[in-house]
């Protein structure tokens, strides 16, 4: 747990991480989406409300979930609209991190409570392998919009589509995380880290060895208490430094990607960045 004072990072003796599993929105992305959602459709107050709330921790996501959709209704067309709205508002520094970090062989996920029409390409644009994005699938109403026009989008499905009903997932619950990232890890040995911004991340705590809180869009008080490490700037360039051991960070050195190490270790130095404990 963090506390007042900052407790000096280790780094001659810093562990590093094999597995590195990223939150989506308010984390690689400066965006909720289910809000951008709701601004379109003049909802946002509302709908805002509900996400602070489940990421809050104040009440169980499972509760909003639905609720939220159910309000907004959206068509599977706003939805991909919503991955392009994930492109034009990414976290600074995100995609060089993730350059840096496959540079030096680190195997990279995205586990997200958006919606998976929106989060998997985002996450495919950035990099990410396909079979390592995970996110809420939606099901939806065959028969809603022009249901009798066979038009097609580029995937080969109807834009037109409202949104019936989420998917069974561990993802809708503010728990289950923890059951995702497990799954994905599949008993493979490697040491773990998870980044984001909201409690149901500091919940995957028990299935991953680091929750590294991100507060570089929005500080939440619990996330910044709960987290081993706990990101204040906005920029993702410190998640670099700290998901490489003393000898990755040599690699890293004289390549491309040397300057978002260096920001990174620099935002470390001057308090940008709160330790509350070195992981084991």
């Amino acid at each position: 747990m963090l506390n007042a004072h900052k407790i000096h990072w280790p780094q001659s003796n810093w562990p590093g991480f094999d597995f590195i599993f990223f939150d989506c929105d308010s984390t690689l992305s400066v965006i909720e989406g289910i809000d951008e959602l709701a601004r379109q459709k003049g909802k946002f107050e509302t709908v805002k409300a509900m996400t602070n709330a489940a990421m809050d921790g104040e009440i169980h996501l499972q509760n909003v979930y639905d609720r939220r959709l159910d309000l907004l209704c959206p068509t599977r067309a706003e939805i991909r609209e919503l991955e392009q709205l994930y492109r034009q508002t990414i976290v600074p520094d995100t995609i060089e991190v993730i350059q840096a970090l496959q540079h030096v062989d680190k195997e990279l996920f995205i586990v997200s409570g958006g919606l998976l029409d929106a989060v998997r390409p985002f996450g495919e644009w950035l990099g990410i392998p396909h079979q390592n994005i995970r996110a809420v699938e939606v099901h939806y109403n065959r028969l809603s919009g022009q249901w009798w026009d066979y038009q097609q989008d580029r995937w080969g499905e109807r834009p037109d589509v409202e949104y019936l009903d989420p998917e069974e997932t561990p993802l809708i619950e503010s728990q289950g995380k923890a059951d995702v990232v497990r799954e994905l890890l599949n008993d493979r040995a490697g040491r773990s880290m998870l980044i984001g911004d909201g409690m149901s991340d500091l919940a995957a705590h028990p299935a991953v060895d680091a929750v590294i809180g991100f507060g570089g869009v929005i500080t939440r008080q619990g996330v910044v208490e709960g987290a081993d490490v706990f990101i204040k700037a906005n920029s993702l360039a410190p998640v670099l430094p700290l998901a490489l051991s003393q000898a990755e960070q040599e690699i890293v050195q004289n390549t491309s990607q040397q300057a978002v190490l260096e920001k990174g270790l620099a935002l470390i130095e001057t308090g940008e960045v709160i330790f509350g404990k070195a992981p084991n």
